[in-house]
């Protein structure tokens, strides 16, 4: 078995993968120790249920470079660790302003600069987004840019390769010219976000026997119940300027919350409690298995700046629901319209 169906093969035996972003991609970066220990015990929970842990890591999650710096600190401490983890970093994108930097040699320096600052090899290395810009006549993607993937890969740099934000007809014609180098492809999907089980993306990846990572999948904290005001937001996150997290936006996305909690918290048993975050992670993952994507294999990739919410996120045992309560939760998310697109900004992000 090649390196990269080694990658494939295990990504899909991971039930829950773990999202660094926000430990770094923020005002004031979680402490180290603190990070330290939310990292250990993802990793922890992820080989008590025998399987290996996942870390979605990012070039631009912060400053210099800062979300890779984390990890490369960490695993010195727990050098023991590392083979327990599969690392998908994501890249290629010019750190001043966030665009998409495509071209061959820019996404080869970009791969360089994380392996250095992450001190090592990486499994899996995804262009944040696709530089469509660069598309040559009759392209439906930039080809160079997956093509110096495919380089890397063979050269040992990497291990895989992954998509990020992208349509069908992106990942079946990536598919179609380098399929044997795809690990997996990383969208946003949730209650409060379920477009990708509508527009042919998790289909396509069902196509083609792709893991689906999802991000954002507690709808960037809203499906926590943690955020009724925008005030509930920290000075210096992003998501203060989105319009779903305006008051005027949130009092109606709330609704969303209100449903699972009288619908399927409060209905539960004693001995069969669940909370928010366990509701929207389990109804991710009751998607495995479902006769309308056969072939994909859906992980969430939820946060957790402190030990206790990674062990939230990570209970594997309480995470789950019924094929009841996963009809009820798809009847009720996929007639819901939230107010505010997903990058929605209720002004001009570059002038804060």
């Amino acid at each position: 078995m090649s390196k990269i169906q080694q990658i494939r093969s295990t990504i899909r035996s991971i039930g829950t993968g773990y999202g660094l972003m926000s430990l770094t991609w923020k005002a004031v970066p979680t402490e180290q120790e603190q990070a330290f220990g939310a990292m250990k015990k993802a990793i922890d929970l992820a080989r008590a249920s025998n399987h290996i842990a996942f870390f979605n890591v990012g070039e631009f999650y912060g400053k210099d470079r800062v979300n890779l710096h984390l990890v490369r600190d960490f695993f010195k401490k727990y050098p023991e660790l590392r083979e327990h983890v599969i690392i998908s970093c994501k890249g290629a994108m010019d750190l001043s302003d966030l665009h998409a930097m495509g071209k061959y040699d820019d996404v080869v320096k970009s791969v360089e600069a994380c392996t250095e600052a992450i001190g090592g090899f990486i499994e899996i290395f995804e262009p944040a987004r696709l530089d469509m810009d660069i598309c040559k006549e009759g392209e439906v993607y930039p080809k160079e840019s997956i093509q110096a993937l495919k380089d890397l890969c063979d050269k040992g740099v990497i291990g895989a390769i992954s998509l990020s934000e992208v349509d069908e007809k992106v990942i079946n014609a990536v598919a179609a010219d380098f399929g044997e180098y795809l690990a997996c492809v990383e969208v946003e999907l949730s209650l409060f976000c379920d477009d990708i089980l509508h527009n042919g993306v998790a289909k396509a990846c069902s196509d083609h026997n792709m893991a689906i990572i999802c991000y954002s999948p507690l709808g960037k904290g809203i499906l926590t119940g943690q955020i009724t005001k925008n005030s509930d937001i920290p000075d210096g996150d992003f998501r203060k300027m989105l319009k779903s997290f305006s008051d005027e936006a949130l009092q109606h996305n709330q609704e969303i919350v209100s449903f699972i909690r009288t619908e399927i918290i409060e209905k539960r048993p004693a001995g069969k409690e669940i909370t928010l975050p366990q509701v929207a992670l389990a109804w991710i993952k009751h998607w495995n298995g479902d006769s309308s994507y056969p072939n994909a294999k859906f992980i969430p990739i939820p946060s957790g700046s402190s030990a206790a919410r990674v062990a939230e996120n990570f209970d594997e045992e309480k995470s789950t629901i019924s094929d009841e309560e996963f009809k009820k939760l798809n009847k009720y998310a996929f007639d819901f319209k939230p107010v505010g697109a997903r990058y929605e900004f209720v002004s001009d992000p570059t002038k804060h």
